[in-house]
Order: C-alpha cells, then structure tokens, then sequence
C-alpha cells in the first residue's frame, strides 16, 4: 500500500477529538452534549511528484468496504460461470442497438426496460423517461433537442437522518456514469430494423480497410426474436478471453465488430451490472447513489447528458448542479484529472437570394479559412500559455442544383481547443470575426453590401461547447477514492495520476467544481477503430471486470459513505452540498 504523501490533518477532526477531551474534563455543556456529531471527514490533500495524498479516513474506508461481506459476495458471484456469461451477454445485446448521439431513444428504452425488468428497480427509482426529460434539472434541451439518459437512484439513508442538509429540497447524491451513444452509424437506421450486425474475423486475417469489406464477412452473432443472444459455434468462439492480444492472436482470438464495442459499451454495460449487484445485494449507501448511461458524449453530442444531469448553461458556461451532485465518477477513461475544452462552430455561407456572376459562397468560405490560418494562438505568443489549438475540421459545399451551376451553401467547421478557459476565450475572440470577416471580403470584392439580396450571407448552424478544467495539485476527494479504490481491489494500480489531459464527459462536472475522477470497467484483450466503422475488439479476463467493478463499487461507496453488513458506517467522504458555479434558475 503505498503511503500517502502531503496529508494535512482534517479540523474537523481535530475539533473533534478536542470536544471529547473537554468533555471528559468536564468542559462540555448540555448544549453541546445533545447537538449531533460532527461527522470526520476526509480532506482534499497534495499530489507530489504524481502521487496523491490519501487520507487515512479514505484508506481506512477503503479496506472496509472491500473487506465488506456484501462487497465480497458480489465479486464471487461475479467470477462464476454464469456471472461471467451474463456480462459477455449483455454486452452484446446492448452493443448492437444503434445509437447514435442524440439519437439514443432506442437504447435509453431498452435499457429502462432491464432496469424494471431484470436488473431489480422500481418505477420510482427510475429517474429518466421516454420523454428525455430529468425532473429536478433546469436543462432539459440542448441544441433543441431531447436528451436521453438512462438513470437509476439507490436511495440512502442520509434524507431521513435529523438535521440532514439538501439543495433546493435535493439531498446529497453520488454519480457514476457512463455514455450510451456512439459516432457510427451517423443516421439513425429504421425503425424497421434498428439492430447493427457483430460480425466476428479471425485474429490473424487483416483488419479490413472498407464497408464494403466488414459487409463481406459472413460470420456473424446471432440473436432470437427477442434480442436474446444464440449461443451457438460463433458464440462460443466469440466468447473466448484472452490476456492479451499475442495471446489472442496464437489462441484463435476473433474480432468482434460493431460500433461502440469498447467506446462505450464494453464500460457501460459493466456499470449497469455494478447497478444490478446494488440492488441485488441491497447495498445500503448514505447519500443517495445515481447510475447513469448518458447520452451526447460523442461527436456533436455536446456533453448534452452531462449538461442536463450539472444544469450546464453553455451559453452562460456555467453548471447550476441542480441535483446536488457531490461527486462524480466517469466509466470511460484511465484517471485522467485534467480536462481539455473547446468551443466549435459551424458556420455557413449562403449563396445570394438573386444568382448571378458575384459574390459566392465558395470564395467566402476560402477567404474565412485563410483569416484563420493566419491567426497565432496564445501557447505560441507566449511561451507561459498553456498549449492552445484550433482547426479546420471540415469544410463542405452542396452540390448545384440539376441545371444549375450556384452552389447553395458551403459549411465551415471550426474547433478551438485548450486546458484553460481563458486561452479559450482569447483565440475564440481573434477566430470568430473571421467569419463574418471572410463573408464580407467577398462581398466587397464584387462591391456588395453585407445584407443586400445580391451578396453572400452567413448563419451560425451549431454551437459546441466543452468546458476546460486545470486540476492542479490537488488531491480531491474523488481522487483519493478512486486511487484508493485501485489498492483495496488489487487492479489498474497506476504509480502516477496522469499529467496530460482529455476531453470526456467529466469536464462538465469538474468545470462546475465537483470532485471528479475516472476508470475504465470493461476488460479487453485488445481494441481497436474507436470511433471508426469498423470499431472491433477481442474479448479480455473477466476476471479483471470483476476487480474493476470491486474497485467502482468501494470507491462510490467511499464517496457516498456506507452502512456495511456487520452494521457499522462509513461515513460520507464529502459534504453534503455540492458545488455550482451558477445558483438554480
């Protein structure tokens, strides 16, 4: 176990062992003598040279609750035949629904359908609906849109404590999440047939290069009427685990092709099983737990999960928390505390209402990109700035109309990138005059003015934004659980907290200022093709899965505080009001 660095002891325990020697002294006053405890607390440490400081209420917590009996029962159900089998199942039976972001009613449906039907919840424990819409959230549509999530709440037993604290009525909840959509496919198939074929290739022949060529594969899973999967021969080669991928390859190891199959369902489905142990096994957490498949994680999803469930305003930048989230745990990533934002714009330029030889919207798209081309970032003015990008990511015209030689419209995609909001904003302000800069070059060079039916004009299509977040040194108390968690569960114990950054749905709740870390819950042999048609992956230890739902479940659990089997309590690592950088509207 490795010792925990920088630990300041907490006030509030120190206060507190000092109200029990005046007691024992006979300071204490009768006032004081029928006030409830002050709960000890866990404090945000250091992290020095990577490593966090942990401390000793997390790591005490932490070999409690995996030594819990429940805790145990759980992994050793999960590491049986049929555990095992089950997990692979239903991987496959949810992988295979097309759902692409913001188009994830499909999936968000079936997996309402388990949570009442096979994975042990109630109707009122069920907080998503058809609809899209989260009660208690002052965000329910983004871009104009619905958003489909898929949450479930373990209810505590905080509420019905005396003197218990809430948020606007909310009480202190915990989340742990996951994305349920995917890039591929683009479109939404039909409802006719709404299902993506799994095709499987042996290891040792070529990944293939086209659509045309994943078509062409012939072996394919099977599933009845029902959605159920067939355990037939390709089954049961598709089932086969592996180490890795040398092992894989020389084992007669198959790909398993389908959208989504790492990225990110191998993790998703994994924490719908962790749901189903809690429920099963009647865990009992104090504050209230959330499970959630989120939807918009993806592509031009615009964290559209994460905003409604943090009431992100992303025209204001801002996170109201209106749930009262205190901490957040990601399902899709490797520990990452650093979060990249961005800010993305499609623009197009139209052709002029009366056509004719003049202005065009080619030329002003042409003339924008060359604006930004020009145009330097902060990290390379100054060499103090964090590093600070920004591209072209597509550029595109229609086609002319059947007759016609006036193209239409052309599209302009533009993504800005950095660490810090501030560096954000700085290149956001030299790029977007840009664009209307380059539509009004144009015009003036066929001597038109912006706004006459004779010259090209521009309309902003889409607005993304992913908040950024620096975490620094700070060790928070997400962190600590979850590194923590990694040692009490023997698994993915890394000796540094990465340095560098990524872009996920935890920059929401971290920008909002919630305590926030990552993992990964699914175990593969190996994957490849995130985000790509031909997306596949080759099926890991299952052995490995139960660890990393052990090492989830201890750090919620941490988190949210815990009544264990032989009747003791873990108490909540955290307060009980969450932070928000915008008060509920």
């Amino acid at each position: 176990m490795t010792t925990a660095p920088a630990f300041r002891f907490s006030p509030l325990w120190s206060a507190a062992s000092v109200a029990v020697l005046l007691s024992a002294c006979g300071g204490g006053s009768d006032s004081d003598s029928t006030s409830p405890p002050v709960p000890q607390r866990p404090q945000a440490t250091q992290i020095i040279n990577g490593v966090p400081g942990v401390d000793p209420l997390v790591a005490n917590a932490a070999e409690k609750i995996i030594a819990d009996a429940k805790i145990q029962a759980i992994a050793a159900e999960l590491n049986t035949p049929a555990g095992e089998k089950a997990r692979f199942n239903q991987h496959m039976e949810l992988v295979r629904i097309a759902s692409p972001s913001r188009y994830e009613h499909r999936m968000a449906a079936e997996i309402h359908k388990r949570m009442l039907n096979e994975w042990g919840f109630n109707a009122s424990e069920v907080k998503t609906n058809a609809a899209g819409l989260l009660p208690g959230s002052d965000v329910q549509i983004v871009d104009g849109l619905p958003v489909y999530n898929a949450c479930v709440e373990i209810k505590g037993s905080y509420s019905s404590s005396p003197n218990a604290k809430a948020y606007n009525g909310q009480y202190p909840k915990v989340l742990i999440e996951s994305h349920i959509d995917v890039v591929n496919p683009e479109v939404l198939p039909p409802e006719s047939n709404p299902y993506l074929p799994i095709r499987l290739q042996p290891l040792t022949e070529p990944v293939v290069k086209t659509p045309q060529e994943l078509a062409a594969i012939e072996t394919q899973l099977q599933f009845d009427s029902n959605g159920r999967i067939i355990e037939d021969a390709q089954y049961a080669q598709a089932r086969k685990w592996f180490a890795n991928e040398k092992a894989a390859r020389e084992g007669g190891g198959v790909r398993i092709y389908v959208p989504g199959y790492s990225d990110a369902m191998s993790n998703t489905s994994a924490l719908f099983t962790l749901a189903h142990m809690f429920k099963k096994y009647k865990l009992q957490p104090v504050y209230d737990v959330w499970i959630c498949g989120t939807g918009g994680e993806e592509g031009k999803g615009n964290l559209a999960g994460m905003k409604q469930l943090y009431g992100f305003d992303q025209d204001l930048g801002t996170g109201s928390n209106p749930l009262n989230f205190v901490t957040n745990f990601g399902s899709e990533g490797g520990g990452t505390i650093n979060f990249t934002g961005s800010y993305r714009f499609e623009m197009k330029f139209k052709a002029p209402a009366i056509p004719g030889s003049g202005p065009n919207p080619v030329e002003a798209m042409a003339a924008t990109i060359a604006r930004i081309a020009d145009i330097k970032t902060p990290s390379e003015l100054r060499s103090d700035a964090l590093k600070t990008t920004y591209t072209v990511g597509q550029a595109s015209c229609e086609s002319p109309q059947l007759g016609s030689d006036v193209i239409p419209s052309c599209t302009l995609l533009v993504d800005m990138r950095s660490e810090r909001t501030e560096t954000l904003n700085e290149v956001r302000a030299s790029i977007e005059p840009t664009f209307v800069a380059g539509m009004t070059a144009e015009n003036q060079r066929w001597g038109q003015a912006d706004g006459v039916q004779q010259a090209v004009s521009i309309e902003q299509m889409w607005y993304g934004l992913r908040p950024a977040f620096v975490n620094g040194d700070t060790a928070n108390l997400a962190l600590q659980a979850g590194w923590q968690a990694a040692r009490a569960a023997d698994v993915d114990m890394a000796e540094k907290v990465p340095s560098g950054s990524t872009s996920l749905n935890d920059n929401v709740p971290a920008n909002t200022g919630v305590p926030t870390y990552n993992w990964s819950l699914g175990s593969n042999a190996v994957v490849a093709g995130t985000h790509a048609f031909w997306e596949w992956g080759t099926k890991g230890d299952p052995a490995i899965e139960t660890k990393r739902i052990q090492r989830a479940l201890t750090a919620v659990l941490i988190a949210s505080g815990y009544h264990l089997a032989d009747g003791s309590v873990i108490e909540p690592a955290v307060g009980p009001i969450g932070a928000r950088t915008r008060e509920v509207q």
